[in-house]
């Protein structure tokens, strides 16, 4: 097409976003970023630092360890009960009003929990703060499920890293928040607080537009290509990265998890028998109508489209009528008053992939109350919109749109999908089984992801060691050094706020800038590579502080009397300083690299499965299992001496000792998990290497050649490949 200066406009050069769910602006991404992934995130985690110093309180009170550190990990229980939940509500529902119930709930349990620390200890009452813990970590699912895939979604490919490492520093910041005003003001006040705020926050998310929290709302990774690949809206915004832009296409090609070769098919209307989805030769203003037509499929190649599958039912559809123009999800509607939206075929450039462009991909969804054969084809780009047989005329065939109705409500949804071989016999499109939809079919696709596998249980030992650390920190500084809660909370400060923060700026500063990301690849197993090495310092500090802390315990235990030494306490702070500084250094790229591990359409649930990881084995067994150490060992104390008369400060000491011992000394197993993932990384990058003759150079880009099971090199354009050299 021509604009009216006269320049060329591609159709991959065009935003096709719909009036309701246009691209975020710098603005808008930048307030639902500062405020609900991480003011909201901060908040979440505040409850859980005024909880670490509400322990010496509570434990005064009748709370033995082994209770604290079930009220420690009961919101974590929680969100690992719902993580699942959440992970596939998000991908069939509107995210804002999930939200709006989600920070009421929190809201709401952070005001009980204070209301019932006022009340006497009983038994009763312990089970019913309990119970408000876990109603807690039910929202706490909600927005980190979210949250992961939101800014995953909406980053900047050159600061995904740093955005995902934010998290981290956000849920640092409010559990050090939490932590500062249970300890230096009153632990109910603390949470009476958080309420007040959290009803603050939800307030205003009740005037902010739902298009704002969508996934799709953005799409930066598709609709930022389609819009900078040379266009005049490119030059418009002022964006000047063609090369870029063509190396993320490569990248994008080259991540793709099961590419399948085109099968030319037919679509059938079943509201419509005899009905075909027609490429007519009728032009718009971008690419050309589509319709619906009663004829032969078989005279000429109207009725014909090559489909392409990959990932999870996952399809493009080129017409064979008309080369390189797929079915587009335009976004544009029927009319003013007719929220249905316009379906057209749309130009790509030649070398262009639809794996690139989200309004070229469509899910396809087996009818459960049909034949074999029979889909709901659903936009990618607009969720919930399926293509439908309107049966109104035209003057050639009949109108196809996309609507946003229930697709097993009548017929209007369901077409046949049928091969057609070279001889021409069609034939009922494969269907995959339903253990692949369901959700252990899911599961067991991703827990045979290695890279993802491992990435997912190093988030979740880094979460173990940082909230074990944290949970024990008070009881550990007070019993053993003497100190109270205002000179704990100092230390606490120093040692893990201000080094996770050191960290979490210093970390992606050297996977993005000096290790390049990881988008490709190479340098995913790079930063990998890195993050052992990291992991390996980290476990070494641990290994020292431990050793300083089980001689502490056994001194104690054998002398029988408290004796402080304060250069002890001074080693265990600069080696859990730099431990909290490694850990937060790399906890962006693992988020990053865990997230990226898996398929576009896979991510919500695979983002949920990792919240679920880590806070069952990092958030709720961090403070759980440190708690049960400390309980055994003053317990084992006790019975195995019981007629001694015990210092009670000296077997506190002691087994507070132990449990942080056993926290710290968890940080090889977070070692031994990143190793793995290093190694599953490098694995995955030699596997796509080819066999090639002997001094034969290659590309490091390739793709795979799903007949025969290998890789194969990836075909790069010129200008591809220039912008790859030049990277």
């Amino acid at each position: 097409a021509i604009s009216e200066d006269g320049s060329p406009v591609y159709a991959s050069s065009v935003s096709f976003m719909p009036p309701h769910a246009m691209e975020l602006s710098a603005g808008e991404r930048l307030l639902i970023f500062i405020v609900y992934t991480q003011v909201v995130q901060a908040l979440m985690s505040y409850d859980g630092g005024a909880t670490q110093f509400c322990t010496s309180a509570l434990a005064r009170s009748g709370w033995s360890p082994l209770w604290l550190g079930m009220l420690g990990a009961m919101d974590k229980f929680g969100q690992v009960a719902t993580a699942f939940v959440w992970g596939s509500i998000l991908m069939r529902w509107e995210t804002k009003p999930l939200l709006v119930v989600g920070l009421f709930w929190k809201a709401a349990c952070c005001a009980v929990f204070g209301l019932l620390q006022e009340q006497p200890v009983t038994v009763f009452m312990q089970v019913l703060m309990l119970a408000a813990k876990l109603g807690m970590g039910v929202t706490e699912a909600l927005i980190s499920v979210w949250a992961t895939v939101w800014v995953q979604r909406n980053a900047p490919h050159n600061a995904r890293a740093r955005w995902l490492g934010f998290a981290g520093t956000s849920a640092g910041i409010g559990s050090g928040v939490g932590s500062g005003v249970a300890s230096l003001w009153d632990p109910i006040t603390a949470f009476f607080l958080q309420a007040v705020v959290l009803f603050v926050i939800w307030a205003g998310l009740l005037f902010t537009p739902a298009r704002m929290f969508r996934f799709s709302a953005s799409a930066p990774a598709e609709d930022s290509l389609d819009d900078e690949d040379g266009g005049p809206l490119a030059e418009k915004r002022g964006r000047t990265f063609p090369q870029q832009m063509l190396v993320e296409q490569v990248v994008r090609r080259v991540s793709l998890p099961h590419y399948a070769p085109e099968t030319v098919v037919i679509v059938e209307s079943c509201r419509l028998p005899g009905y075909y989805l027609d490429a007519s030769v009728d032009p718009l203003d971008h690419g050309f109508k589509v319709r619906i037509t009663k004829g032969d499929p078989a005279d000429g190649n109207w009725a014909q489209f090559k489909m392409s599958r990959w990932g999870d039912q996952l399809a493009s559809f080129e017409s064979v009528r008309l080369p390189s123009h797929y079915l587009d999800a335009s976004g544009e509607r029927l009319s003013f008053r007719d929220r249905r939206v316009k379906v057209r075929l749309s130009e790509l450039d030649e070398d262009a992939s639809p794996a690139s462009f989200v309004w070229a991909q469509f899910h396809l969804h087996h009818s459960a109350t049909a034949d074999r054969g029979v889909y709901h084809i659903e936009s990618v780009r607009l969720p919930r919109y399926f293509l439908s047989a309107t049966g109104e005329k035209m003057r050639w065939g009949t109108k196809v749109c996309l609507a946003k109705e229930d697709p097993d409500q009548g017929e209007w949804a369901s077409f046949k999908i049928k091969e057609i071989d070279p001889e021409g016999v069609s034939s009922p499109l494969p269907v995959d089984t339903p253990a692949e939809e369901s959700l252990l079919g899911r599961l067991r696709m991703l827990l045979v992801n290695y890279l993802w596998l491992w990435t997912a249980l190093a988030i979740s030992l880094n979460c173990f060691v940082t909230s074990g650390i944290s949970f024990l920190w008070q009881n550990t500084v007070e019993n053993v050094w003497g100190f109270d809660n205002g000179w704990s909370y100092f230390l606490f400060l120093v040692s893990t706020g201000l080094s996770g923060l050191a960290g979490v700026v210093v970390g992606p500063q050297i996977f993005d800038r000096h290790l390049g990301g990881f988008a490709l690849p190479q340098t995913k197993a790079n930063c990998l590579l890195w993050c052992k090495r990291v992991t390996f310092c980290a476990a070494c500090l641990a290994t020292i502080c431990t050793l300083l802390l089980v001689v502490k315990a056994v001194h104690l235990v054998y002398t029988n009397e408290t004796s402080v030494v304060y250069w002890q306490l001074a080693v265990m702070v600069l080696c859990i300083f730099g431990i909290f500084f490694f850990i937060n250094a790399i906890t962006g790229a693992l988020y990053g690299i865990n997230t990226d591990a898996v398929c576009e359409e896979a991510r919500t649930f695979a983002a949920g499965l990792t919240v679920s990881f880590q806070n069952v084995f990092g958030y709720a067994f961090g403070p759980l299992l440190p708690s049960f150490v400390s309980q055994v060992v003053g317990s084992s104390v006790t019975d195995v001496w019981p007629d001694w008369h015990w210092d009670r400060k000296a077997v506190d000491g002691a087994k507070f000792a132990a449990g942080m011992s056993f926290a710290l000394i968890s940080t090889w197993l977070l070692f031994l998990f990143a190793r793995q993932a290093a190694v599953s990384a490098r694995l995955a990058t030699i596997s796509m290497r080819p066999k090639r003759p002997k001094g034969e150079a290659v590309s490091p880009f390739m793709d795979v050649d799903p007949s025969f099971g290998g890789p194969a090199p990836l075909q790069l354009s010129p200008s591809e490949a220039s912008a790859v050299r030049r990277l």
